[in-house]
């Protein structure tokens, strides 16, 4: 029991660094803060997955990471609690001609948008993984290298 106590309070202190970010930003104002990603960028087909969620600012859900560091079967467990306890959330999708077209950068900042649209709550600040000059629908930005990483959102 012991070694479990220990696990759980480690657990606690990485998610409450991963939220330093995110808390500074709320000190400034922006209560309603919401992280985006993308999956897919790397394979040669296939589509790029962007997606966009809105977390309360006490969520706290184990395992929560970068998804390169999380299990495929974590993810699936995570996914389903990210959906259960979230404010809001959006999910953009573009096809593999599309990307042909457009290229890989353009259909990430497209599927970016459209997430966006889906939203039923419209943050006051987006926090994005490394990318510039997007269409955030007049919403401000903040884009933070390896924010996958570094930002619970």
């Amino acid at each position: 029991m012991k070694g479990y106590k220990k696990v759980k309070e480690k657990e606690e202190e990485r998610l409450t660094l991963l939220k330093e970010q995110e808390k500074e930003l709320r000190k400034k104002g922006f209560n309603t803060i919401c992280g985006i990603d993308e999956a897919g960028r790397g394979p040669l087909a296939g589509p790029v997955v962007v997606a966009s969620v809105i977390m309360p600012a006490d969520s706290m859900i184990e395992g929560v990471n970068d998804s390169k560091k999380v299990s495929e079967k974590k993810r699936e467990k995570l996914y389903d609690q990210i959906l259960e306890e979230a404010i809001s959330y959006g999910v953009g999708i573009i096809g593999q001609d599309e990307i042909d077209e457009i290229n890989i950068l353009n259909a990430t900042k497209k599927g970016l948008t459209m997430s966006l649209q889906e939203l039923t709550v419209k943050p006051d600040l987006i926090i994005v993984d490394a990318l510039n000059h997007i269409d955030t629908l007049g919403i401000p930005y903040e884009s933070i290298i390896k924010g996958d990483a570094k930002c619970y959102s």
